[in-house]
Order: C-alpha cells, then structure tokens, then sequence
C-alpha cells in the first residue's frame, strides 16, 4: 500500500461525501427521513463496493462477460482492494479523534454539576444496556450458539450497535481480534448502522404520532420545517460564524492548531491506555 493509495481512499471519501449531501438536498425520502450525508455516503459505498456490486461482477465473470473488469469489481467493487483496506483501517483510528475532541475547548463542569448532568443519563445508559445485555446474551445461548454456531461474544452486539454505535464497534476491533472472532466488528459496525437507522427512522414516526396526538409539547401536527431545513441547508438570512478566531493566521492557521492540540489529546490518551495495560500486566 503507498502514500498514493492512501491519499485516493481520503479523496474518495470525500466525493462520496459531496454526493451524498447532493442527494439529501435532491431527494425528498432522505429529507423526510432526516438522514444524514455520512449515512447516505455509506450506502452509496455499500452498493459500489465489493459486497454488492462486486458480487455482481462475480457473477459477470462467471459467465465469461468483462472478465478482466469483472474480476477486479469482484474483489474490490468500483473502488479497488487497496481503497477498501485503506478505508476499513480507518474507524478504528479516527475513533481516537472523535473522543480526544469531544470535551476540547469546553469548560470542565464542578463535581456537583458534573453529577447533576451526568447522573441521569449514566442510570438510563446503564438500565438500557443492562436490558441490551441479557436480550442479546439470551439470543446467542438459545439461538446464535447451538443453530449458527458463533461465539456467545456475539450477545454482546446488541449493546455495542445499538448503545455504543459506530466509534464503540470500531474501538473494539482489537478486543474481537484477541477472543478470536475477528468477524464480529464488521457485525458490529452492520448492528451500529441498524440502530442509527431504526433510531431515525422509528424516532421520525414516533414524533409524527405524537404531534398528532397532541403528546409533544414543542411541535404540533401542523409543525414542518422549512425546505432548506428539510434539505440541510441554513437560510441566508439565518446563516452565523462557524469559529471565532483566537490566534493570527500569519503566525499558523487555526486549523493548523486545532490538529495540534487533537494531536496532544490522541497522544495523551495512548500514554494513560499504556500506563493501565502496564498495571494489568503487573498485576
């Protein structure tokens, strides 16, 4: 794999990035469903990559039809094996960027304000994953184990999709690696995407119904937004500055910094996850 092939898998990214905004701007469905463009993008991919388009060349080829097309889609759909290993290498580093970024430039809350907002949503995480947990674990020991003979790990992948989403399933690919059943992000990251959808999806009818019902107290069944909100795009008039600057661009671009200290973070954060491996081991 070269510095090219890696520079082509971003550079994809990003047109597919740029289409799938295209297509909720121009597609209704995906307006009324409020999906966003990186999940629009990864079914574009999906469908041009090898698990669909490639089987299809497969078959293709097969018969004898664009064999030397064929066989190449075959492997690695319209985007070539290399660009799918540059990809599938991806979440599980830019899983880093995400959490080193998440708390970046905010103000650490006090103890008891830090309690005060996180006690609640730490209880209803806990009793839905408890919930997740013993649903999927019952699943696998009376279903997955004996009739399809995966690992009882597989219970777990409930929680992970659905309460953990993508970065969790991502973060956890090593720890499938080391129990042997490596397959089980892919299902993972599959279970995080049925969960993003079946949350969108489910949560759009659920609002619907209950601004009809006169069960919602901030919109009502007469509440719609407008097209550009539908679309994903912000009036002119309503349009507001994405950052404010703190330092001179002549002395280095904020977005210069901005990876410098996502950088800190990331490095941070590996040095206190080597200091508690250390301790394990020592233990």
């Amino acid at each position: 794999m070269t510095p090219a092939t890696v520079g082509l898998a971003l550079l994809l990214l990003g047109v597919l990035l740029l289409i799938s905004k295209l297509v909720r701007v121009k597609w209704k469905l995906t307006q009324r469903l409020y999906l966003p463009a990186s999940i629009i993008g990864g079914a574009i991919a999906l469908l041009l990559g090898p698990d669909v388009l490639g089987r299809l060349m497969g078959l293709l080829a097969d018969r004898g039809i664009a064999e030397g097309f064929a066989e190449r889609a075959a492997e690695g759909g319209l985007f070539g094996v290399d660009v799918m290993t540059v990809w599938s290498s991806l979440p599980g580093l830019l899983i880093s960027v995400v959490f080193a970024g998440l708390l970046l430039g905010k103000r650490m809350p006090r103890m008891r304000e830090a309690v005060d907002l996180a006690g609640p949503n730490l209880a209803f995480g806990i009793s839905v994953a408890s919930g997740q947990y013993v649903i999927g674990l019952l699943l696998a020991l009376l279903v997955l184990v004996p009739v399809f003979n995966v690992p009882v790990i597989s219970g777990a992948l409930i929680e992970i999709g659905f309460l953990g989403g993508h970065g969790t399933a991502a973060g956890l690919g090593d720890t499938f690696a080391e129990v042997g059943w490596a397959e089980g992000q892919d299902l993972a990251l599959g279970m995080a995407t049925v969960g993003l959808l079946s949350g969108i999806i489910v949560g759009i009818v659920l609002i619907n119904w209950g601004a009809r019902r006169g069960k919602a107290s901030v919109i009502d069944a007469g509440s719609k937004g407008t097209a550009n909100e539908q679309a994903g795009l912000v009036e002119r008039e309503k349009r507001s500055s994405g950052s404010v600057m703190t330092i001179h661009p002549s002395s280095m671009d904020p977005l210069t910094l901005h990876f410098g200290l996502v950088a800190v973070a990331v490095l941070i954060g590996q040095l206190l996850l080597m200091g508690l491996q250390a301790v394990e081991q020592a233990l």
